[in-house]
């Protein structure tokens, strides 16, 4: 059953992100008939995440009490209703309110969907299971590009927006029938409960956790791999296009080769950190030096773009920065959960949210960037923009590879643990 599960919510992620990712596709169409500046269309790509963290970490609390069978049935219920709002956008103002409410209804499934995955794979099968099912967002995003591009040419970017509903209605009816109820329990938390007695949460337990150093680094690698990641959905068409010089089938397929690339290179990566893993059973080891080393080479070819704008060079770069740097996607929720197993949807919440913040700047960042270089000069922004990204990345990379130490216990937790046996006895 655990494969038949991955399978369904990597399919679930594959549609949350061809919902985030088509309007980037159909760019040219909707800032053409919607009359809408490259500001302004910085600010749609950035409004889908504005609600989005919240939503992920509100969502996240909720499934560590209730279970994410039924979490993850409502959400895919409410992207099916919300993708025929296309039907409904006639300007600036509609299409903004259309990706706000959008970004809320799918903030939650990264988090809800974690939790049923480590529910059913042991710790030394994750890195690859968490890797397969995020990868679905890369499918998603990019590999499924050419097909929702001549969707888009066919029928038109607000028939899209409804054929992605009725995906998301038909998985609706696929896990509400296939997925048992009941879920296994976490092996962390229940091997918790066999050696100590099962305590209520308390916020001064988990505070000390999110505020560790380990969970800190963590989250900024994760917000800077989203600085790119966040970029490629909503001005990587645009750059082929206007910088490179594709048709828009060529950006389609040039996105479908980033795309089917990347994921060969992040799923090679996780099977490196579960192998490391297997043999030393050491997180850091296994989860931080590979992801951290992967990240920093990908942030050196990102940077790479600020010189090199051959069509070429250009995929071979974004594929091997996004493949490489990929690996944070899983192992960030690995090296969390593992500071607190029973709230693991709730760090996963908080993972989620704060990877999204760098989805509501980087995207209004870049327009505003290429705002100020000039229509004339729109290379030169986005210049700024892979050097920028490439920065962020490279910084923080090496701040995380140095400074993460997720094996340690954590003192802080210890002593609070320690006071409250001592005000119990």
């Amino acid at each position: 059953m655990r494969w038949v599960v991955l399978a369904i919510l990597f399919f679930g992620f594959l549609i949350n992100f061809a919902d985030k990712s088509v309007v980037g596709l159909a760019a040219g169409s909707v800032m053409k008939e919607l009359n809408l500046t490259y500001a302004q269309w910085g600010i749609i790509g950035s409004s889908f995440f504005w609600i989005f963290p919240i939503a992920a970490i509100f969502v996240g609390a909720i499934t560590d009490k209730i279970g994410s069978k039924k979490i993850l049935s409502y959400m895919l219920l409410a992207w099916s209703v919300l993708q025929f709002g296309g039907y409904v956008i006639a300007g600036f103002s509609t299409l903004l309110l259309y990706r706000i409410l959008l970004g809320f209804s799918e903030g939650g499934f990264a988090p809800a969907s974690l939790r049923q995955l480590f529910a059913y794979f042991p710790p030394n099968m994750r890195a690859r299971a968490t890797t397969i099912f995020t990868t679905g967002a890369t499918v998603g995003a990019y590999a499924v590009a050419p097909l929702v591009v001549a969707l888009i040419h066919m029928t038109g970017w607000r028939h899209t927006f409804a054929i992605m509903g009725l995906c998301s209605l038909v998985l609706f009816v696929v896990w509400t029938i296939v997925v048992p109820k009941q879920s296994p329990k976490l092996q962390e938390v229940e091997k918790e409960s066999v050696s100590t007695p099962k305590s209520k949460f308390t916020w001064s337990e988990f505070y000390p956790i999110l505020l560790s150093r380990t969970c800190l680094l963590t989250l900024f690698a994760t917000f800077g791999f989203f600085c790119l990641s966040s970029w490629m959905q909503i001005w990587m068409p645009i750059y082929f296009v206007k910088v490179a010089h594709i048709s828009e089938m060529g950006m389609a397929y040039a996105t479908l080769l980033i795309g089917a690339s990347s994921v060969l290179v992040s799923i090679t990566m996780a099977t490196i950190s579960d192998r490391v893993f297997k043999k030393t059973q050491n997180l850091r080891m296994a989860r931080v030096w590979v992801t951290g080393i992967g990240m920093l080479i990908g942030a050196l070819f990102i940077g790479s773009l600020c010189f090199i704008h051959s069509p070429v060079w250009s995929v071979i770069a974004i594929a091997l920065g996004y493949g490489l740097s990929f690996l944070i996607m899983s192992t960030s929720h690995i090296i969390m959960s593992h500071q607190l197993p029973e709230r693991t949807s709730t760090l996963s919440g908080v993972i989620v949210a704060f990877q999204n913040i760098a989805a509501m700047i980087c995207p209004i960042v870049t327009g505003f960037m290429i705002e100020f270089a000039g229509k004339d000069n729109v290379t030169q922004g986005f210049n700024y923009s892979f050097l920028m990204i490439s920065l962020i990345i490279l910084i923080i990379s090496i701040l995380f590879t140095i400074f993460v130490y997720p094996d340690r216990k954590m003192e802080t937790v210890n002593l609070v643990k320690m006071e409250e046996a001592t005000s119990g006895s």
